[in-house]
């Protein structure tokens, strides 16, 4: 497992580093689900419970035990060699077996349940990640863009300098405005490469493995307003993490039903054969323990305050499921709408005021730091654009892990 495991990271760093196969948003969330290490623990847990469920299904948990003894026996002149041979076997008559059924039946879904849950989870923190890994990458080129921009302007204003058609007031402001761009741009490459270091994690990867992504981030479309109430109703049924809950109630109430059994005697039942001079005998035997002193006080004691802890936490967790949906949808539905703010005319219009200023500074007819001003304004648009474009992917993931699935949550438009 863990040589295929390996083999299959090798390959899909070969594949990136070679420009072969790029990451999709979905492949990269495939690929964390298949090598992430929590989830390798998780699902060993799944294994062991479901083990300890076939333990406990065994007709006969007990097994049989076997005595002997042998030794002389001396009446006067006379000897003879007395032989007893026992064989018995503890069963358990009251119940005990379909409680403890029960039990491990119930913590082997608790585990199952968990595994799910942070399946969801994972797929949600991939799919924010690598939007946020597409965004850095928008950012940094824009911000490379701007820098270029930027020099060329510094150039100009010198040069414009040099034949007195302006001030140095002028040349110290383009050249802090190229400052400002370079600076921009360091800025974006550090956010860049601690957001492809998450995705990495995420991925299993080794640092420093090249990432090629192939995708692009959600665009804001204007949709019917989400129906809350019917959200929550479906994450309510479909959360994993609240059928964990419930599962380990469930387990819970049937330890304590377990605890209760375990308190009756498992009587043990057997047959002895013995030989006494010469005299062959035969005897049937049943032993039990008398439930005097131990009765099983603390096991049921253990299993009623897991009870009572379980249902607080089945409350707790679905009142955490009703805030989380209507937290994200109403960030999606924020997220939405700051997207859309920029969507028609805003950033061409922003575009179209960079050209017409700089062909009014070119006239005369404003000064450097009009211009630059009108520029910065544009490229702030740009960039926000960008940021809100990848909030609204982030907000779409946490939507999905909100309710419970691991698929794109794709109800924003």
């Amino acid at each position: 497992m863990n040589a295929k495991i390996i083999a299959a990271a090798a390959a899909v760093c070969l594949a990136s580093a070679a420009g072969a196969e790029p990451l999709t948003s979905e492949r990269a969330v495939a690929i964390a689900l298949e090598r992430n290490p929590e989830l390798a623990g998780l699902a060993a847990e799944a294994r062991a419970a479901r083990a300890r469920l076939a333990d406990a299904e065994l007709p006969l948990r007990a097994n049989p035990e076997i005595s002997a003894a042998a030794g002389p026996r001396s009446r006067g002149d006379r000897r003879t060699t007395d032989v007893e041979v026992a064989v018995s076997q503890r069963v358990e008559l009251f119940g005990q077996r379909g409680a403890r059924i029960d039990v491990t039946s119930a913590e082997r879904d608790v585990s199952e349940a968990r595994l799910a849950a942070r399946r969801v989870g994972l797929a949600s923190e991939v799919r924010a990640s690598f939007a946020r890994v597409l965004a850095a990458e928008r950012l940094i080129a824009l911000a490379r863009e701007d820098l270029t921009v930027a020099r060329d302007a510094v150039h100009a204003v010198e040069r414009r300098f040099e034949l007195g058609a302006t001030t140095q007031l002028e040349v110290n402001a383009a050249r802090v405005e190229g400052a400002r761009a370079a600076r921009a741009v360091a800025v974006a490459s550090r956010r860049q490469a601690s957001a492809l270091s998450e995705l990495r994690t995420l991925l299993g990867s080794e640092p420093g493995t090249p990432l090629e992504l192939a995708g692009a981030l959600p665009r804001a479309i204007r949709a019917a307003p989400l129906d809350t109430e019917g959200l929550v109703n479906r994450a309510l049924s479909a959360r994993t993490d609240l059928v964990a809950a419930r599962r380990e109630l469930a387990a819970a109430e049937s330890e304590v039903r377990l605890a209760r059994r375990e308190s009756l005697p498992a009587p043990a039942i057997g047959g002895r054969y013995s030989r006494e001079e010469g005299a062959d005998i035969v005897l049937g035997t049943l032993t039990f323990e008398l439930p005097v002193f131990n009765r099983n006080q603390g096991g049921r004691g253990v299993a009623s305050a897991r009870v009572a802890r379980a249902e607080a936490e089945v409350a707790a967790a679905e009142r955490r499921v009703r805030e989380e949906v209507r937290l994200a949808v109403s960030r999606l539905e924020t997220a939405a709408e700051a997207a859309q703010a920029f969507e028609g005319e805003a950033l061409a219009g922003a575009a179209a005021n960079v050209t017409l200023a700089t062909k009014a500074y070119d006239a005369g007819k404003i000064g450097v730091a009009e211009l630059l001003l009108i520029r910065r304004g544009a490229v702030e648009a740009r960039r926000e654009h960008v940021e809100a474009l990848a909030e609204l992917a982030e907000a779409e993931a946490e939507l999905a892990r909100a309710m419970g699935s691991e698929a794109p949550f794709g109800g924003a438009g």
